[in-house]
């Protein structure tokens, strides 16, 4: 079948954070340090205008550059995509390295369907970062939009190798090889596997339901995945009327929360949860663990599906020698990716510390599953320490 309706993709903005500034002594720093209080407050308003006062008072060429990405941020928070692609591009025209604001320049451009000038800023950062994923994932959506499924095929697959696990990578590579080869029997495969490890990953089952749907003719199994997706993402989602136009159109029920007795979904704010995530991290470089603990929890309170949060709080209040508390965060994350093997081995190893040799063990001959050399290693910890 020709010209099918491209799959979803997937979904999410990430925007990286660049430096901060340190408590400086000039009016300009002090405007930059308010604007960077109101915004992880949540006000960005106020911070959007402090902002603006702090580069205006600014002279110093790379803190207007920092300046104008951290604006950037900020007013992409406002939902003013134009006004932040601007800032982002004066923040690279400002300095002549490769800096976080030329990834935000890509990412914004990305997703205000700039494609062309997207692909350009992405190139120049993989021409010196080729491990860079986050510009590698989104250079090989683009070839996707573009239909240049082998090259998108081929920037995927360079990225799954850093992280084969990766459902979003496994995701766009199903698509790019099924277009690519019109093989539904391989991306089918493809999609139920990364569904088998990330069981939530309400993507995978919307492109399975369009491949069913488009591609086979498979009515019975197109609308037992438009509802497996719905039932995942919940009504809200980004394809929620699309899944229920389809179901509809092949004889199904709407699915409704009501009629599935879910609770109405969560709002989640996942870019707030990763500037916590960032702060909490760099608190915790510093071993201020306590501190580092507020910011994961901050995080996770944005957004509850962050695994990243739940086991770095789980590393802080292990080094706080809080081992029940390390050991509920990592089982946390374990929750959200079962695979995770890092949290995984802390969790072995916060058993381990309360003593609870069996508990250890069941986790570690888990992890040798997903990480046999991890796995090993724990197993030899518990039982010397067991002596």
């Amino acid at each position: 079948m020709k010209n099918k309706k491209l799959a979803l993709l997937s979904g999410g903005l990430f925007l990286l954070l660049t430096l901060f500034f340190g408590c400086g002594e000039h009016v300009g720093e002090k405007e930059y340090n308010k604007a960077l209080a109101s915004w992880k407050s949540g006000d960005y308003s106020r911070a959007q205008g402090q902002m603006e006062k702090a580069i205006k008072r600014l002279s110093d060429k790379e803190k207007k550059a920092v300046a104008n990405n951290q604006l950037g941020l900020i007013l992409w928070s406002l939902d003013k995509k134009g006004l932040a692609v601007e800032k982002f591009a004066e923040s690279c025209r400002l300095t002549g390295e490769l800096t976080g604001a030329d990834l935000n320049l890509g990412i914004a451009y990305f997703y205000t369907d700039q494609l062309e000038q997207a692909e350009f800023e992405f190139t120049k950062i993989l021409s010196e970062q080729p491990n860079n994923s986050t510009a590698r994932a989104l250079f090989g959506l683009i070839q996707m939009q573009k239909k240049d499924w082998k090259k998108a095929s081929e920037t995927v697959s360079k990225g799954l190798k850093k992280d084969p696990a990766d459902p979003a990578g496994q995701n766009a590579l199903a698509l790019a090889e099924l277009h690519m080869s019109e093989n539904s029997a391989g991306a089918i495969a493809r999609l139920k596997q990364t569904l088998a490890a990330y069981p939530d990953y309400a993507p995978a089952a919307y492109n399975l339901a369009v491949i069913y749907d488009q591609w086979i003719g498979n009515t019975s199994a197109a609308l037992s995945w438009y509802k497996k997706y719905l039932q995942k993402a919940g009504p809200d989602a980004g394809q929620a009327i699309a899944a229920n136009k389809a179901i509809v159109r092949l004889g199904g029920k709407v699915t409704t929360a009501a009629s599935t007795n879910a609770l109405p979904k969560q709002r989640t704010y996942p870019e707030t949860a990763a500037k916590f995530l960032v702060e909490g991290s760099k608190l915790h470089a510093a071993k201020k663990y306590s501190e580092a603990v507020i910011q994961y929890e901050k995080a996770i309170q944005a957004d509850p599906s962050q695994k990243a949060a739940y086991y770095n709080l789980g590393l802080s209040h292990y080094e706080l020698k809080k081992y029940k508390d390390a050991a509920t965060a990592c089982s946390n994350a374990l929750k959200l990716d079962s695979t995770f093997s890092d949290a995984r081995y802390m969790l072995s190893l916060s058993y381990a510390k309360l003593r609870k040799w069996d508990e250890a063990e069941r986790e570690a001959n888990v992890l040798k599953k997903t990480d046999a050399k991890q796995g090993e290693e724990m197993l030899k910890y518990i039982s010397d320490a067991r002596k």
